[in-house]
């Protein structure tokens, strides 16, 4: 139903560790502009730090690719903002899926609607 798939991440950002956070944020947000297959990699905070992070991948390869450069900032990203939930968007294969067990992600199939 969907072409891409993709993936929710929420995290909590410390308390005091907001500017480590925003500093990691930018490095990897940066380094991930670079990589032609990832559609939507939005990040998004309240005032209080709970942050949401859209990711959106053309091609399962492209999202193993996001997922190999993720690892070189991971301990940084999450010493700062621990994840407290994930979600998958699509038709995860199991190679995707495992690479995210820590989290436990919930899976979401498509159902309806539509993306441009």
């Amino acid at each position: 139903m969907f072409e891409n798939i993709g993936w929710i991440v929420e995290a909590k950002i410390i308390e005091g560790k907001h500017d480590e956070f925003q500093a990691v944020m930018q490095e990897i947000v940066a380094a991930t502009r670079k990589e032609g297959g990832t559609l939507n990699y939005q990040y998004f905070v309240s005032d209080d730090g709970d942050v949401l992070v859209y990711e959106r991948f053309a091609t399962v390869e492209s999202a193993h690719i996001h997922i190999d450069n993720w690892d070189k900032f991971a301990d940084r990203w999450l010493a700062a903002a621990p994840g407290t939930r994930m979600v998958h968007l699509g038709d995860l294969p199991e190679e995707l899926r495992v690479r995210h067990a820590a989290l436990a992600p919930k899976m979401l199939k498509p159902f309806g609607g539509f993306a441009r």
